[in-house]
């Protein structure tokens, strides 16, 4: 039973077009962010992936008590992943629900 769950947390966060092209879109803003050095950043790197992974990702960074100081460290990082991987999920639990209901009307009209 546990594995079966897994299993469908994995599906639905993984295997569908949708949760696919939004994780591409949030890899394609992190690049920037992960390999300009911390010497050379500007601060504008993490602007596309907090953008990407509203409003999430500033729910998430709003409960850390080191955030309103300015130390994010780490955080920077974690934050907008784990807010990727929740939007993506629920993007496939809305893909799921489409395709199910496109998939029952053609099963009863046929």
């Amino acid at each position: 039973m546990r594995d079966s769950r897994l299993r469908t947390l994995v599906r639905l966060t993984f295997a569908n077009p949708v949760s696919l092209v939004y994780l591409g879109l949030v890899v394609v803003a992190a690049l920037p962010m992960v390999f300009t050095p911390a010497i050379e950043r500007s601060g504008f790197e993490p602007v596309w992936l907090l953008l990407i992974t509203e409003p999430s990702s500033m729910l998430l960074f709003m409960l850390l008590p080191d955030f309103a100081d300015g130390d994010s460290g780490p955080a920077i990082y974690a934050v907008p992943a784990l807010a990727a991987l929740l939007h993506a999920f629920l993007l496939g639990l809305a893909y799921r629900a489409v395709r199910g209901n496109r998939t029952r009307r053609a099963r009863t009209t046929a």
